[in-house]
């Protein structure tokens, strides 16, 4: 009677231990996308307290089981309407696991494009030139089968504005370059 219980047990715990591993897509085209919400860590010298909704769509080349290089671009919406841009970056993914769940981690570098909107009025601001960005991240990714999963996010985002214009009174007041630190935090769909 023993020998069958443990012969159970050990069939159990080997059918869950397969039931575990979904080996996502390797060595093949590979693209995620989702959304994002960050805000601002940082006073700046005007105390912007700046939001961003943001969505984005990443594709890229998994080299190896483990790790793949993108491309890719995110619309980032300003809830008041002065810093919504579009970031477009490069990015460096890795995964830290062979399983159906799996840590992973993001480093992303590229450049924002300004979109040319303004919180409006008369006193207003408005990104005039845009600049670089950089991220990195960290999450968890679960794979549904080898071809679709679904990943959730936390990390940092810098965004240097080269030019940001104000506005008081209908007439511009100060023009100078900003930087941002960012909080991040998203979900994404794998395919």
């Amino acid at each position: 009677m023993k020998k069958t219980i443990l012969l159970l047990a050990a069939l159990a715990s080997f059918a869950v231990a397969q039931a575990q591993h979904v080996e996502f897509k390797w060595h093949r085209f590979y693209g995620v996308a989702g959304y994002a919400f960050s805000t601002n860590l940082n006073k700046t010298p005007f105390n912007d307290s700046v939001t961003f909704h943001g969505f984005y769509l990443v594709g890229g080349w998994q080299i190896r089981k483990e790790s793949g290089i993108g491309l890719g671009v995110e619309y980032m919406m300003d809830t008041r309407g002065a810093f919504s841009q579009l970031p477009v970056f490069i990015e460096v993914r890795s995964h830290f696991l062979r399983n159906r769940v799996t840590p992973y981690t993001v480093a992303q570098v590229g450049y924002c494009i300004p979109l040319g909107a303004s919180s409006g009025g008369e006193n207003s601001v408005q990104i005039a030139k845009g600049g670089p960005t950089w991220s990195a991240q960290v999450g968890a990714r679960y794979a549904f089968s080898r071809k679709f999963a679904v990943s959730a996010f936390v990390g940092y985002q810098g965004m240097y504005m080269n030019l940001v214009e104000r506005k008081v009174g209908g007439m511009r007041a100060n023009a100078r370059p900003l930087l941002l630190h960012n909080i991040k935090a998203g979900i994404g769909f794998n395919f």
